[in-house]
């Protein structure tokens, strides 16, 4: 048994964070019509904070269980304390300019700008001591000085947008929109901090024709808008305040026979690096029947991202620096989305059903550096599923022996791979393309919702689901090829892994490997599995108390309600979520929770 296992609930149990915070929002705003229909409003708004946290370990020792004798020590009695102080800011400032007039008979005209600053601040200070003197101490200061650590960062951000709008209505039936946005970034080197950013819609209520209202009275349709749009926003997320700085970092050099400390240059700097650019076309259609008791609501859509924010295949090896990201590559993505409800009342009786559902696939069109990854091709989906096509487990060496060359070390008990341009050996391009199956995400969501209410009562249900994904079934505790040291074995791999007195078992043969994974923990279809589900995400049972006794008791409502979170999910994977399969460290399940509520109001 090896004494470096790991135990998750020990390491768990033993960890302690204490945390403290304060925040503080204001608004301030001052609004003045100066000419009827002309209005001026500025705001500002300040959101502070300050945390304060506190993390030690308690002490606890593991035990060898077959002998019940103390195995080692994984926190010791001495461990360590750390604190650390985070401070900041963000305050945003907005001056809007809004005017709107009736300049004909059925003409009604509006226009909007908008200027805004928004700023980010951000502070941290921590601390570290080694060697506390008891472990029943937790402050800072029951630790000795004599190992003792200390760091500090700031760091700030600021976002600056000029805003444009006017709408026009005609016959309130006609609707123009133009809009157009010009924003600016800190985050990105200046020449390329702003990026200008247009869009324009069209709606038409059809049914205010006369020549579409006869029609549409024989087909009970009490509404009916078209809409069209096009237009441009810009993404700087996920790029960091100092990505476009030139930073340093500490380093040691040989210098005189000796070796002394100093700072090298520690980033590359893209100066054409800048913002992230999707245009959207979206058309809609809104339809309402039976005096708008079910109605419809369907877009198609077709979104084109340009200049993907992507990390540069520049190797730091080469360059000696941390390889600076670039705008990479065009992804279109087109889908449809529906959203379908009927509202209805039998007397007493209210109830609402609504369902919804969007489709999605997406298609890389350029990419301007060179292509080495997995599933990352051009005309192709992005991050498709492209895996080896697997045959079944070898029971025999006949087996191997009769199929392709799988790798030196085969053995019974791994998965067979087939062999797709018949070369005679398993390499990289016997994989096959599923490109209407996404690796990382569905291509399908949908959503069913259920509300109803009868004097007083009231229940509501939602339901959500996802389709169109595929993933592998490889995690921590379903490895067959775990580490041979720092790791603990479940139930099912010794239970359920391939062997010669259980060639029916599951999972392939179990190899204890010492870093790298076995033949058998290849992304094959063998462990792939239907990410699909359908899950009862929520349920909520209520009772208003009636207006006699409200009366009674001098209040305005009593509620009493019931709910539950996550009560059951439909789905033929077998790991633990379906919704957040795929990464191997995720151990824990999604929770399920009850609760019980009263609200009362005077």
């Amino acid at each position: 048994e090896d004494p470096f296992a790991g135990n998750v609930l020990a390491e768990y149990s033993s960890r302690n964070n204490l945390v403290t915070r304060q925040e503080l929002n204001g608004t301030m705003f001052l609004e003045w019509e100066m000419i009827k229909g002309l209005k001026v409003r500025t705001d500002y708004s300040l959101n502070y904070y300050n945390q304060f946290l506190k993390s030690w370990m308690i002490p606890f020792t593991v035990y060898n269980l077959q002998t019940g004798l103390p195995v080692r020590q994984v926190i010791a009695d001495n461990t360590g304390i750390n604190n650390s102080i985070n401070t900041g800011y963000k305050t945003q400032f907005n001056t809007r300019i809004s005017y709107d007039k009736k300049i004909a008979v059925n003409h009604q005209i509006s226009a909007l700008f908008v200027y805004s600053e928004e700023y980010w601040n951000d502070r941290n200070l921590s601390g570290s001591r080694l060697d506390r003197i008891h472990p029943s101490l937790s402050e800072i200061d029951a630790a000795l000085t004599d190992n003792q650590t200390s760091g500090g960062s700031s760091s700030a951000e600021g976002l600056r947008s000029y805003i444009g709008r006017v709408n026009y209505t005609a016959y309130d039936r006609y609707l123009v929109e133009l809009n157009c946005r010009y924003d600016g970034s800190s985050k990105f080197f200046p020449g390329y901090q702003y990026g200008f950013f247009p869009s324009a819609s069209l709606g038409w209520r059809f049914t205010e024709e006369q020549f579409v209202r006869s029609m549409a009275k024989k087909i009970s349709m009490s509404s009916g808008k078209f809409r069209l749009s096009y237009g441009g926003l810009g993404n700087n997320a996920g790029v960091n305040r100092y990505e476009q700085k030139e930073t340093m970092t500490s380093s040691n050099y040989a210098f005189g026979g000796g070796v002394s400390k100093g700072f090298t240059m520690q980033d590359m700097i893209n100066q054409d690096f800048s913002w992230e650019s999707t245009y959207v076309l979206n058309l809609g259609l809104d339809l309402g029947f039976f005096n708008n008791r079910f109605t419809t609501e369907m877009d198609y859509y077709d979104r084109l991202t340009t200049g993907m924010i992507r990390p540069s295949d520049l190797s730091s090896l080469l360059s000696g620096y941390t390889a600076p990201r670039r705008n990479i590559g065009n992804l279109r993505n087109r889908g449809i989305e529906g959203n379908f409800t009927w509202r209805d009342r039998l007397h007493d009786f209210n109830y609402t059903i609504n369902f919804n559902f969007a489709y999605n696939q997406n298609r890389l069109e350029s990419w301007n550096q060179f292509l080495n990854t997995g599933n990352v091709y051009l005309n192709m989906p992005y991050h498709f599923l492209y895996t080896f096509v697997a045959k079944g487990i070898a029971q025999t060496w006949t087996d191997i022996y009769n199929a392709p060359y799988q790798g030196q070390y085969f053995a019974p008990g791994d998965v067979l791979k087939e062999d797709l341009n018949g070369d005679g050996q398993i390499t990289g391009e016997d994989k096959k393309a599923l490109p209407k199956v996404q690796l990382d995400r569905p291509t399908t969501n949908f959503g069913l919702n259920v509300s109803a209410s009868y004097k007083g009562f009231d229940i509501s249900l939602v339901f959500q689901g996802a389709t169109g994904r595929k993933s592998w079934w490889l995690e921590k505790w379903n490895s067959v090829t775990p580490l041979a040291t720092r790791a603990s074995f479940s139930d099912m791999q010794y239970s359920d892994t391939w062997n010669l007195e259980n060639r029916e078992a599951q999972l392939p043969r179990l190899v204890v490997q010492t870093g790298s994974r076995g033949a058998s923990e290849d992304q094959t279809t063998y462990a792939l599995q239907d990410m699909s589900y359908v899950r009862m995400k929520n349920i909520q049972l209520g009772y208003n108390l009636p207006k006699k006794i409200l009366s009674k008791i001098s209040s305005d409502n009593v509620r009493l309600f019931m709910s539950g979170e996550n009560i059951f999910t439909i789905t033929s994977y077998q790991g633990i979520d379906p919704e957040k399969a795929g990464n191997s460290v995720d151990l824990y399940p999604l929770l399920k929770s009850f609760s019980i509520g009263l609200n009362v109001g005077f």
